[in-house]
């Protein structure tokens, strides 16, 4: 038996049995999860790498089990074979000086020593160095990638290929993984169906950006035209209820693009949600958006959306817009449901090859005059894209390669792992901990992001914030005052997510630093006192770090070759296996 469905070249036993196979010959383990089927043709399921469930995951949807769980190794394919899954972390000195660190036909940039900032002409090209660079500075050392963190290596840029001229251009890595995350990823069983596939999903999202940005009114899909396509019908009608509501809409701004969205309206407490879907043919892209709107849910699941607000500065958020493109839980505007549309309706349809799919979208691109890149990666044997949009692809904003780089900390990478190790004067504590606060760090932010860590389950690294690493430097640097302002952040902010016995050495640490400071009060008359409220073991162990005996609270000293970090050595390990695999064809 064989399934064959709109947009695949492929039957789905045939995809399913051949992407599986490539996984069991990685090595990798895989396991499938929170299997929800709320309505018959609703199906999603999280597919998981039992030794990195927190990294390597994929997330499927479809109208069958069979085409969900072709959907979650698609897109588990895509991210291992563009290394998508690797890109927040670092991965250590070795791989740093080996002779490629991410593909075989990379290329490195220098950073010399007498740098005017601007970009060389081996980095994209004059358009593009122009488009990154018009409202912000831009220097090569904002481009190092965190996975190789070497200033002293440079910057590490891939070739794309621009669909219209194929001009080979190259993008720095670290450009790819701060703005554009999975947008415009794909794999698929022949080149066009893949393609076609990125190119829908980055429309869907640029229109879907349009709409909430700007608050533009859909028209409905009337009844009749919904009940041509059976399945997704049926699936609309047995999502509705006395307090759900849900309506589908033309998402496709006059017929300009293959775009559907479907609103889901929760009458029990006034929230909604938005799901897009977009493909060439009107009956792949309604499938898409219902089973978009369901992925993960089940229907008690349902009463956590956002109400709608007028504030378009709201809604238009960068922030808002990344929750959208994340889970699709941010908020969305009123004015989106005002009676008349802001577009006629327009039933829109395709019909053609995969290979036709693909030209048609292109057109509609080019007409917005953005250049497509595209990039193929066969490395592992499965046919995988990545394709970038400038001006159109972007899932965050472009001022964040200067406000929010993924390599804003690795300057301190070395430093901050060997400090609980570490024996320095207090001079040199002070030192650090100045410049930590001269720098644009929050004290909510972990470090082990800014790092590029990945913590062993347990280890205090997995909590570790700025405003707590400021206290325990401070007090090494001898600095009682900072680091009673910061034991006294540290309480508040983590007083929910501490374990009680890490809560309580700070809350310990509170009184004791207090005692030190009034002059008033004798740090021997409380000792027992703080004995009986604390514990005696607490007592010590504050004490210990007050006299310099104890230091950073149980952290685990590291170096750059990430000494002590298993999990990440672990994951580097299979970073390492899949490089090994295969070169880029």
């Amino acid at each position: 038996m064989s399934t064959t469905i709109l947009g695949k070249d492929s039957p789905l036993e045939e995809t399913l049995a051949r992407l599986q196979a490539k996984a069991q010959e990685l090595g990798l383990q895989l396991e499938e999860k929170a299997i929800l089927n709320p309505l018959p043709h609703l199906w999603s399921l999280e597919l998981v790498e039992v030794n990195f469930p927190q990294v390597i995951y994929s997330n499927g949807k479809g109208s069958s089990l069979l085409a969900a769980r072709c959907s979650a190794y698609g897109e588990l394919f895509e991210r291992l074979s563009t290394h998508a899954y690797f890109a927040d972390y670092f991965l250590g000195a070795e791989n740093a000086q080996a002779p490629f660190v991410h593909f075989a036909d990379e290329k490195w940039t220098p950073i010399p020593e007498d740098s005017d900032g601007t970009l060389p002409t081996d980095i994209l090209n004059a358009a593009l160095r122009k488009f990154y660079t018009t409202n912000q500075d831009i220097s090569l050392e904002d481009l190092v990638d965190i996975g190789s963190s070497s200033y002293s290596r440079g910057v590490c840029s891939i070739p794309f290929t621009n669909a219209r001229n194929g001009e080979v251009v190259y993008f720095p890595i670290n450009l790819l993984d701060n703005l554009y995350g999975s947008n415009g990823m794909s794999s698929g069983n022949t080149e066009y169906e893949a393609l076609a596939q990125a190119l829908s999903e980055i429309i869907e999202r640029y229109v879907k950006r349009e709409i909430i940005k700007k608050g533009l009114a859909l028209p409905e899909i009337p009844r009749e035209i919904l009940q041509r396509y059976p399945e997704s019908y049926a699936t609309l009608e047995g999502l509705q209820s006395p307090q759900l509501k849900v309506v589908c809409y033309d998402a496709s701004l006059g017929g300009r693009f293959p775009v559907v969205c479907a609103i889901l309206f929760n009458q029990s407490n006034g929230t909604c949600a938005a799901a897009f879907g977009a493909h060439p043919m009107f009956a792949v892209a309604l499938d898409r958006t219902l089973t978009e709107l369901m992925q993960g849910r089940s229907f008690v699941d349902l009463d956590d959306f956002a109400e709608p607000c007028f504030d378009l500065t709201r809604t238009g958020d960068d922030t808002n817009l990344e929750s959208q493109f994340i889970d699709s839980t941010g908020l969305l505007p009123l004015q989106m449901f005002k009676d008349q549309a802001d577009f006629k309706f327009v039933h829109w349809d395709f019909a053609g090859s995969t290979h036709d799919a693909y030209k048609a979208l292109r057109y509609m691109i080019d007409k917005l005059g953005f250049d497509i890149y595209v990039r193929a990666y066969q490395q592992l044997g499965v046919l995988a894209y990545r394709v970038i949009v400038p001006g159109m692809s972007e899932v965050y904003p472009l001022d964040d390669l200067s406000y929010n780089n993924l390599n804003r900390a690795i300057d301190f990478q070395e430093s901050l792992l060997s400090l609980p190790t570490a024996q320095e004067d207090s001079t040199t504590y002070a030192a650090y901990l100045e410049e930590l606060e001269n720098s644009n760090f929050d004290d909510q932010e972990l470090i082990y992001p800014l790092l590029g860590l990945l913590p062993d389950v347990g280890s205090p690294w997995q909590q570790l914030r700025m405003g707590e690493l400021k206290c325990l430097l401070a007090l090494r640097a001898q600095d009682a005052e900072s680091a009673l302002q910061y034991a006294k952040w540290t309480c508040n902010f983590n007083e929910e997510l501490f374990s009680l016995e890490r809560l309580t050495f700070y809350r310990c640490l509170v009184k004791t630093l207090e005692l030190k400071l009034n002059p008033s009060f004798k740090e021997q008359d409380y000792q027992e006192a703080l004995s009986k409220l604390y514990g005696a073991k607490t007592v010590q162990a504050v004490n210990d770090h007050l006299q310099g005996k104890a230091q950073f609270n149980g952290l685990q000293g590291s170096d750059l070759n990430l000494t002590g970090f298993n999990t990440q050595q672990s994951l580097i390990a299979l970073f390492r296996r899949l490089q090994a695999y295969g070169s880029v064809a």
